[in-house]
């Protein structure tokens, strides 16, 4: 019987905070062993999301998630008088304007300093690179699904063809090659912003400038996803 199969045979009882079930790391924990340590953060001017698409496709494009499948690392939500309208949106439901109250939030996993999805995984799959960057260790997760639970944003889904639990990993791969996330080079208006979250970063002066806020700030995860000019309490 394969590893990952045990596994799932063995843990079928609900989750016990305090258990956990300790594995060897796999490939992917090699690859956050050397590199930078500075903190990053993702910064979203939602005045300037148009809610293209744009990110979604480079991201799904990137990272090897099939476009024709209903889940992606980001998507993008569309509200209208504060009631949303729709996700992964293709077809915009309306044209943003100064005439409509419309306006696009996109969403992804938040990268948590108090992550849910990493204290509570049994097998210890999700963990923090020295970056911050919450990671997958795909050789190691088992599919039992309490990291899609726990978390409080609805990030992580199970990949339809690796049969594991996937999420943004801010294109860490990208990272480590001096290289931008995907969704952030192709974003057309320049809503997405990343960076080292460090004093004269530009995505330090950005929140710092600006009256920003996270989702869900009650949940006490501390996100690294920060949304400009978001003046409403969204749904997730």
């Amino acid at each position: 019987m394969h590893r990952r199969e045990f596994l799932k045979s063995v843990i079928t009882l609900p989750f016990i905070p305090g258990f956990r079930i300790v594995i060897p790391s796999g490939r992917s924990r090699e690859m956050v062993e050397t590199g930078p340590a500075k903190k990053y953060a993702m910064v979203i001017d939602v005045d300037k999301c148009i809610g293209c698409g744009k990110c979604v496709i480079a991201c799904k494009t990137e990272n090897h998630v099939p476009m024709e499948a209903p889940v992606s690392r980001t998507w993008i939500e569309g509200y209208l008088d504060d009631k949303k309208l729709v996700m992964n949106t293709d077809e915009n439901p309306f044209l943003k304007s100064k005439a409509s109250k419309g306006f696009f939030v996109p969403k992804l996993c938040n990268h948590c300093a108090n992550a849910p999805c990493v204290n509570v995984c049994p097998v210890y799959a999700r963990f923090h690179t020295k970056e911050g960057i919450v990671l997958v260790d795909k050789e190691t997760c088992i599919g039992c699904k309490y990291c899609i639970t726990a978390c409080p944003y609805g990030a992580t889904f199970v990949h339809p063809e690796e049969k594991v639990t996937d999420k943004c990993t801010f294109c860490y791969h990208r990272l480590r090659k001096g290289l931008l996330p995907a969704c952030v080079v192709v974003c057309p208006t320049g809503a997405r912003k990343f960076g080292p979250l460090e004093e004269g970063s530009e995505v330090y002066d950005l929140i710092k400038k600006n009256r920003t806020t996270v989702l869900k700030p009650e949940a006490g995860t501390y996100p690294r996803v920060f949304y400009i000019n978001l003046d409403t309490v969204v749904e997730l």
